[in-house]
């Protein structure tokens, strides 16, 4: 009876520690049903206007001329950041990473109701896993930095006269959940010189906690109204291409506006974004390059009393291992 007692606890342990081992065992991905991967089309053909990005809505997930660059963006940046926030820090990708471009469109199932957009990031990373092979790992790197910090005269920089928390009302439904039939979307980007009534000296007005990015023939301008500094520095980071550690110490919501020389920067309007078509970009026709008399983005800054020093300091970085072209579906 002693034996079979023995026995019997000797499986009862052997069957915890097989269930402890399974529970820590890695959980699968979530992806999604069914995936699309196709070539864009080169930008600046069929006439009209290019939607560039997308995202997830509904049961849908679309990305419209998407590079490799942007696809890893958006699996991999962190919660929280909004599209235009800080730019993720890649090293080793291949040549193509930023030049090739994909429209990418996928569904998944919403019968199990809404979920977070965490959850998209996973979905987007097994569809990269499984169509572009890609291998990528994260490491921690001392590389050259900016600082942002106030400058000897204090900050000039504009405080909000209202320090409420702005309610944004064109925010996305959650993924999987169905759009309200009076939901306010975001309203289309007005194009000077197309029948609307803004243009050069008259910027259409920016929502309380929004920002706006506009491209003209004298540089660009960045624009924004009731915004943290936090959100000030993703956009610096987007334009910089190296990572920018807030040193300020404001607190607070800011209305600023910038304008800047787009030469030297990692792209008009982040980097996997191109520049304005050849011909002429939202606000005017192009220019062969950017007017002497536009500052440079460090010197600009400095008109809010903040400047950008160089430095070194620990940054997270995704090094891509292996990545492969897909085959177009």
């Amino acid at each position: 009876m002693k034996h079979t007692y023995r026995v019997a606890a000797i499986a009862a342990t052997f069957a915890l520690t097989i269930a402890r081992l399974l529970s820590q065992a890695p959980q699968p991905k979530p992806s999604f049903d069914v995936v699309s991967v196709k070539p864009s089309p080169p930008l600046g053909t069929g006439g009209g206007l290019v939607r560039l990005g997308g995202g997830a809505q509904g049961d849908r997930f679309t990305m419209n001329q998407a590079t490799l660059r942007m696809l890893v963006q958006t699996a991999y940046q962190k919660a929280g950041n909004t599209p235009l926030g800080a730019q993720l820090q890649i090293i080793g990708g291949p040549s193509w990473m930023e030049s090739d471009r994909y429209d990418v469109q996928a569904k998944t199932d919403c019968s199990g109701g809404s979920f977070s957009r965490e959850r998209v990031q996973l979905m987007v990373q097994s569809l990269l896993e499984d169509r572009f092979q890609l291998k990528i790992h994260t490491e921690t790197r001392e590389l050259p930095i900016y600082n942002l910090m106030v400058t000897k005269d204090g900050p000039k920089i504009k405080k909000s006269a209202d320090q409420t928390a702005p309610t944004l009302p064109f925010a996305p439904p959650a993924p999987c959940e169905p759009a309200a039939a009076n939901a306010n979307q975001l309203p289309p980007f007005p194009l000077p010189g197309r029948g609307d009534p803004f243009g050069p000296g008259n910027p259409p007005p920016v929502p309380r906690g929004a920002m706006m990015m506009m491209m003209g023939p004298n540089g660009m301008t960045m624009r924004a109204t009731a915004t943290a500094v936090t959100t000030l520095v993703g956009l610096l980071q987007n334009q910089l291409g190296r990572t920018v550690v807030d040193k300020t110490g404001l607190a607070g919501l800011y209305d600023f506006e910038l304008t800047f020389s787009a030469e030297g920067l990692s792209s008009p309007f982040g980097r996997g974004l191109p520049g304005p078509p050849p011909g002429g970009g939202p606000a005017g026709p192009a220019t062969a390059s950017t007017p002497d008399s536009v500052a440079s983005l460090f010197t600009a800054i400095q008109d809010l009393g903040l400047k950008l020093e160089p430095g070194k300091g620990p940054v997270e970085v995704f090094v891509i291992d292996s990545v492969e072209k897909p085959t177009p579906d």
